[in-house]
């Protein structure tokens, strides 16, 4: 994973170098990052589907003793694969559309670094659009997801991250997402929406200051 290498060469090492100083206040941030999901124990889900990724971005506000409370919104897409199943072409889509709200504790472990765990709940609205089995098909149900991060300041107010969570809905993959009965060639029709998901993204603080760069 040459980009994970590079990260770790831009931002890691320098920040090593840099733990001395006081530890910074926690502050309202607004956090985005670009996640790739992987679908878990839903095999006929990774058979139709390719994944595009998901953008998430939230804003939070930090209470006393690091913990937080923030809320956010997160885009997930995938095409679907043309050829999932014998005698039956799928050309199209999935999208997902997530609004939630979220608790986190941020903790620094020095000057330049810190990290975050977070959980997160709201309402997952799913769209399938099969463009050769008719109109589209939506979905939606309750959804939940937990988190972890760790992030490197590259100035006083920005820093980057990795993050790895877990996200789930309580909504079922299902034939008629493709305007059929049932798959083609399985007896199978499906399981609930479950992701693991890893995220490269950003944290910026608002906090009016001089801009030091280390």
């Amino acid at each position: 994973m040459r980009w994970l290498s590079v990260l770790l060469s831009l931002f890691i090492a320098p920040a090593m170098a840099a733990q001395e100083g006081p530890v910074p206040k926690q502050k309202p941030s607004l956090q985005g990052l670009l996640v790739l999901p992987t679908a878990l124990n839903n095999p006929l889900f990774d058979r139709l589907t390719s994944p595009l990724g998901e953008f998430d971005l939230s804003g939070q506000f930090p209470l006393p003793s690091g913990v937080g409370i923030g809320a956010g919104a997160s885009f997930m897409w995938w095409d679907l694969q043309e050829r999932a199943f014998s005698l039956l072409r799928t050309v199209g889509e999935s999208r997902r559309l997530t609004w939630y709200g979220k608790a986190f504790y941020s903790h620094y472990t020095g000057p330049v670094t810190f990290y975050e765990l977070n959980a997160r709940a709201g309402m997952s609205n799913w769209t399938w659009d099969c463009t050769t089995c008719g109109q589209s098909v939506a979905q939606s149900g309750f959804h939940w997801g937990v988190s972890a991060g760790y992030f490197v300041h590259a100035s006083k107010n920005l820093a980057f991250g990795l993050t790895l969570g877990y996200e789930s809905d309580a909504a079922s993959l299902d034939p008629s997402v493709i305007h059929q009965e049932s798959f083609p060639g399985y007896t199978e029709r499906g399981s609930p929406y479950r992701f693991f998901c890893l995220g490269l993204g950003f944290s910026t603080r608002f906090e009016k200051t001089e801009e030091t760069n280390w």
